[in-house]
């Protein structure tokens, strides 16, 4: 999960309800060894499992100066996820713009102050996976209040970790957080903040976050992406530029989906 110059570059996977050994767990204080695996399993299962779908995407993407918008775009949108038809564990996205900024869309093409690609495979996986925990210090989150029901942890990446050939996809200086909500085992937070130059500015941060809520498809629950935000930090040189979506009214193909409220 990297954010590009000018563009911003998330990607998300989305697990499935964790093993019963973790919800009795939930009571007792959280072994983070086993809950990362678990998150890789839960992973691993949406992958696999997740039929395809769509639903609605709202955008709205900023350039921001002094506080102040200078320039704003927003789109109205169907977003879809299949699966390959030449890999069924791949996960292919679309979107079919609808309205820019109120107006029926001529074209497809976007030109967005911060742009958005890769939501919905990834960022589970290449920060909490076993491939990649030896890449990352984690620990429980003590600085920053949880919600009620959740408990949060942080990740930095390991100082030697571009000397891993399993790490080469981490970029240096990588920090982040996230957050599982205890009743369910589900990652309900994720988000990362990176160097991000532009330019000539070297001190350009780059900041990307999914928030997850329950789907049903099928009676069967999927976490998928209610909100996914990224933006680069102001400095002097340099504006900053904010891609915020949200995402509703899930469906299958031929199918109907619904969110669900998490039971505490």
């Amino acid at each position: 999960m990297h954010t590009l110059r000018r563009f911003g570059q998330i990607s998300a996977a989305y697990t499935l309800l964790g093993g019963a050994f973790l919800l009795v767990q939930a009571q007792q204080p959280l072994n983070l060894d086993r809950l990362l695996s678990q998150i890789e399993v839960n992973t691993e299962r949406y992958s696999a499992t997740v039929p395809s779908f769509i639903c609605n995407e709202h955008i709205v993407s900023q350039e921001l100066h002094e506080g102040k918008i200078k320039r704003e775009t927003s789109v109205d949108a169907i977003f879809s996820v299949a699966r390959s038809a030449s890999n069924a564990n791949t996960l292919e996205e679309s979107r079919e713009v609808k309205r820019i900024n109120g107006t029926p869309a001529d074209s497809k093409k976007l030109n967005l102050p911060l742009s958005f690609s890769g939501g919905f495979s990834g960022a589970l996986t290449k920060f909490l996976s076993s491939e990649h925990r030896s890449c990352f210090e984690y620990a429980t989150d003590t600085a920053t209040p949880s919600p009620e029901g959740t408990v949060t942890f942080t990740f930095v990446v390991k100082a030697n970790a571009a000397k891993e050939l399993t790490c080469a996809s981490i970029q240096p200086g990588t920090t982040g957080k996230f957050a599982v909500d205890t009743a369910t085992m589900q990652v309900t937070h994720i988000e990362r903040t990176v160097p991000n130059p532009i330019g000539k500015d070297q001190t350009v941060l780059g900041t990307a976050a999914i928030e997850y809520a329950p789907v049903i498809f099928n009676g069967k629950p999927f976490w998928l992406p209610s909100t996914i935000t990224a933006f680069t930090t102001e400095t002097a040189k340099t504006s900053s530029v904010r891609f915020t979506a949200h995402y509703s009214d899930y469906h299958r193909f031929a199918s109907t989906a619904t969110i669900l409220p998490i039971d505490r």
